[in-house]
């Protein structure tokens, strides 16, 4: 027998680290959500800025970057590419013309419920093991690792 099999602990194995199990599902989820999105040109966070944008019309850039826990910096070449693709459009604030606001396009509004079809049929491609009660309780947990809320 190999040894380093009986030295090793069951909650030490790869596969009994949270770690690892959520980088497995992860992705498998990317690549999921990469071929169901494929024809968009669509990846999750740019999937993720455009459905945040179009829930919060006028959001500026600075929150949109807060929300999606990005640097400004990576968001920048993000944010341009999806402006030149015709998909957002950045105006001055009303009231302080040094701020910029971010809206969708015509045709991103347009796009958009087919996009939210998409990824839920992807969602529910993915996490077709699990009860809506097992979804609630992933989501859950999920939140309680990257959020501050209690």
């Amino acid at each position: 027998m190999d040894e380093t099999r009986l030295r090793t602990d069951p909650q030490d194995a790869l596969d009994a680290q949270i770690g690892y199990n959520l980088r497995r599902a992860s992705s498998l989820a990317l690549n999921d959500f990469a071929i169901e999105l494929a024809e968009a040109s669509l990846r999750p966070v740019t999937y993720g800025m455009l459905a945040l944008i179009d829930e919060r019309p006028g959001i500026r850039a600075a929150e949109l970057c807060r929300l999606l826990g990005m640097k400004s910096a990576n968001m920048a070449p993000l944010l341009a590419e999806l402006e030149e693709r015709g998909l957002v459009e950045r105006d001055d604030h009303a009231e302080d013309k040094r701020v910029r606001v971010l809206t969708l396009t015509t045709a991103a509004k347009q796009a958009m419920p087919g996009w939210r079809r998409q990824v839920r049929r992807h969602e529910d491609r993915f996490l077709h093991r699990l009860t809506k009660k097992d979804r609630t309780t992933l989501l859950r947990l999920l939140r309680l690792i990257w959020t501050d809320e209690d």
